[in-house]
């Protein structure tokens, strides 16, 4: 991801990041994921909420919108009670899109060479 910054970010005419986040207009139903959230992530059979939120692009976003959205993917793991590495990453495929995307999908390749060799070493 790209960013360039104009002279006046980082004094007081425009701070790096602004205390008060600016709102999210999010125009189109694919612009968004949902996913039915457990109250009580242990217990499937209980009550489940509609979590909604912004599907990450990458390089149009604000650093609040990148913030919030890690916010809500934690939210949601925590919500689907999903712990293991393997079932995040194929969650992260629909949480992200554009350059977000194949930016997480190149550094899980990389991520992931050394603990595949260790295992097929072991193996």
């Amino acid at each position: 991801m790209k960013i360039s910054v104009t002279k006046d970010i980082g004094t007081a005419k425009k701070p790096v990041l602004p205390l008060v986040p600016e709102m999210t207009t999010v125009i189109k139903k694919e612009d968004l994921v949902q996913v039915d959230l457990l109250s009580n992530p242990t217990d499937a059979y209980l009550t489940k909420v509609k979590f909604t939120f912004k599907i990450l692009e990458g390089g149009t976003e604000t650093a609040h919108e990148v913030i919030q959205w890690m916010q809500n993917v934690e939210r949601a793991f925590a919500g689907l009670n999903s712990s293991t590495g393997t079932l995040r990453k194929q969650m992260m495929q629909q949480f992200a899109r554009g350059s977000a995307l194949s930016g997480f999908n190149a550094s899980m390749t990389q991520l992931a060479t050394p603990t595949r060799l260790q295992a097929v070493a072991r193996a």
